[in-house]
């Protein structure tokens, strides 16, 4: 199920050098190109293309790939989480052989961090992972996404006869660069995360990926923070110890960030509501890509974001903390809130959630004073 059957002696020495080895205790186990006995199925050769690395013009020079952490030790130590996959390599995932190998590291994070559905059918080795899931339906193209699975076809720089697989961890702006993490990249290295830039110099180890594939990962809540002295936030697409996979500015001192789906697309955004003048801003959501509007026109009160009628998007709402007032409206357009309650005593802190699992939000509140 590995990468390179022959154990990856190509794996160049400035990163072999880079990091320091194994945690201790590891097992070194022979490379094995079968699924639990069964022959593996090779790839059509062409049949899912692979991008050049080369520059277009204006791009400014090529970086190199750059190894970030190396061993789980380390990776953890520098907060670079390897999910605890030490004490988990011996048990295979996806029926994938177990042991030190990319495809069962892959698919051990897919199914335990992503919490993807094992597939129906037999991958093969990391170098048909591609081919294999694209025939069975699952989406596969040349766009990185954090939780798809990276691939790299057999003969890829560096990778050997078997491909390899790795798992997304973070996509910079504009898809220039990629950060991974990955297992049985031979010698010092063995397990890492590394950041691959798009425009690698061509023929560099490690180059960007032939393909990225993208298993369905059910929808979930996961992490961020807003730091109120600088306006930025930092957003985790997993729940996690790690780097931010996003981070970004509310552009306005002052201002209330939101976490919401105002598209109903399936993904939350982040947008902000202005308490001097009470209004929202939501980006991506109405004509032109933003929509502000204005709850009753009454400033300084504590914004809400929720799906309050289980439409797939979210709406917006208030909490007065003077009397304890409620105030919903599913609609982004400027307008009296649909709904209009008291709940609980003044003072307290709003929360809006899916408390019982129908698609439809409530509101609730914490009390600051007793916990």
């Amino acid at each position: 199920m590995s990468e390179d059957g022959a154990g990856n002696t190509s794996l160049p020495a400035r990163f072999r050098k880079a990091v320091t080895g194994n945690p201790p205790g590891r097992h070194r186990k022979l490379r094995r190109a079968t699924i639990a006995g069964v022959p593996a199925i090779m790839a059509v050769a062409g049949a899912i293309p692979a991008f050049m690395n080369s520059t277009s013009s204006g791009q400014s020079a090529p970086l190199p790939s750059r190894i970030l952490c190396g061993s789980w030790q380390k990776c953890d130590g520098h907060g670079y989480d390897s999910y605890h996959y030490g004490a988990h390599e011996y048990t295979p995932y996806w029926r994938m052989s177990p042991g030190d190998q990319c495809t069962n590291y892959a698919a051990f994070v897919e199914a335990a961090v992503y919490r993807a559905r094992t597939p129906s059918f037999l991958l093969g080795n990391g170098g048909q992972w591609a081919y294999s899931a694209a025939t069975h339906g699952v989406t596969v193209n040349h766009s990185p996404s954090v939780g798809a699975v990276a691939e790299w076809d057999p003969g890829s720089v560096g990778m050997g006869g078997y491909g390899h697989v790795a798992v997304v961890e973070e996509v910079g702006p504009g898809d220039k660069y990629i950060v991974i993490s990955q297992q049985h990249m031979g010698g010092v290295a063995d397990y890492n995360w590394t950041r691959i830039n798009r425009y690698n110099p061509t023929g560099q180890w490690q180059t960007w990926p032939s393909n990225f594939i993208h298993f369905r990962i059910p929808r979930r809540a996961d992490i961020g923070f807003y730091n109120s002295r600088t306006g930025a936030y930092s957003l985790r697409y997993s729940q996690t110890r790690g780097p931010a996979n996003r981070t970004g500015r509310v552009p306005l001192a002052g201002a209330v960030p939101l976490t919401g789906d105002w598209t109903g697309s399936g993904l939350d955004s982040v947008g902000f509501y202005n308490p001097r003048y009470g209004t929202f801003h939501l980006p991506g959501a109405g004509a032109g890509g933003r929509t502000i509007l204005t709850m009753l026109g009454t400033p300084r009160l504590k914004p809400l974001a929720g799906d309050w009628k289980g439409s797939g998007r979210d709406g917006v709402g208030f909490y007065d903390p003077k009397t304890g007032t409620f105030g919903l409206r599913q609609s982004q357009k400027a307008g009296p809130p649909d709904v209009k309650f008291i709940f609980g005593r003044p003072g307290m802190i709003p929360l809006a959630g899916d408390w019982n699992g129908d698609g439809r939000d409530g509101v609730g509140y914490y009390n600051p004073r007793t916990g």
